[in-house]
């Protein structure tokens, strides 16, 4: 069958997106960590493609903050300071209650069940493998933040958690914030598994903020 006028775009298309998935995954998984320069030629052969789609997979990680591109330096890695946290965690302060809010009222033993099975990867992988803990960390608040129909609150919150994954991974995290985790994911899950709202709202708030100060406290004593 031949192509029609607009297969070309479209296939321009899938090559951006795909670059940008793969940069945005090997930043979220250390492969590029904070403050690592990147270079065109480099990335177009990494992930054997032109440097067309490089160029727009850089722009647009540039605009949500994840990439910074200076005048005769080039591209390189955001680094995450106080200031970022402080605004990233303002943000998931007002979206995970929302989200949890909702979730409480129409969550089904299907979607608790989903919930447990992501909790139980959680806590057979090793805290010291951030980038695996903190993907299915992701995975997990993830299973709550879709069910909501408000899409573009999803996709904000979505940004924000990758980017905060992907800066925040020289961090490490302690074993205390590790049992805090995972005690306040088991709060939470019980408290949706009895559609109760206040008690899981109660639940992500304290997990939201353990988090953020924790995190903030780190960065500011480096």
């Amino acid at each position: 069958m031949a192509e029609t006028p607009d297969a070309p775009a479209a296939k321009r298309t899938k090559e951006n997106k795909d670059v940008y998935s793969r940069l945005m995954a090997d930043i979220g998984t250390g492969a590029f960590p904070s403050g690592t320069r990147l270079k065109v030629q480099d990335l177009a052969k990494r992930y054997g493609t032109s440097i067309i789609p490089v160029r727009e997979a850089l722009r647009l990680l540039q605009g949500e903050g994840l990439i910074e591109i200076a005048p005769n330096r080039g591209a390189t890695v955001a680094t995450l300071n106080a200031e970022m946290i402080q605004e990233i965690f303002e943000i998931l302060q007002l979206l995970e209650p929302y989200f949890v809010s909702y979730f409480a009222k129409v969550c089904t033993e299907a979607d608790i069940a989903e919930l447990e099975a992501r909790q139980a990867l959680l806590e057979q992988t090793p805290v010291r493998d951030k980038a695996a803990f903190t993907g299915h960390d992701l995975e997990f608040h993830k299973i709550i933040a879709r069910k909501h129909y408000n899409r573009r609150a999803f996709g904000i919150w979505e940004l924000q958690r990758r980017l905060l994954n992907a800066l925040a991974l020289p961090i490490p995290i302690s074993n205390a914030r590790h049992r805090e985790i995972l005690e306040q994911h088991h709060e939470l899950i019980e408290a949706l598994r009895q559609n109760d709202g206040e008690a899981a709202l109660a639940a992500i708030n304290r997990h939201v903020a353990g988090a953020g100060d924790q995190m903030y406290l780190q960065l500011r004593s480096q």
